[in-house]
């Protein structure tokens, strides 16, 4: 993504520079249009992943306060 979007400033500043680049300019669009297309698709699988970690975590010390106190009674 800041990949893209320092291209995007690249090709905007190129295509300002002459009239003969302008086509940098659509270049630097259609990296605009794929930034915001890929935003939703990234929040879409960033947020369940972050979710499911931080149950996994919650799990796993449950399971350890479990075998403390298992171990404590033996």
């Amino acid at each position: 993504m800041v990949a893209a979007f320092v291209a995007s400033v690249v090709f905007l500043m190129k295509a300002d520079a002459d009239v003969d680049d302008a086509a940098y300019g659509y270049l630097a669009l259609f990296l605009w249009i794929g930034i915001a297309a890929a935003i939703p698709v990234l929040l879409a699988l960033g947020i369940p992943a972050i979710v499911m970690t931080r149950r996994v975590r919650q799990q796993e010390r449950r399971d350890a306060v479990y075998r403390g106190l298992e171990a404590g009674e033996q």
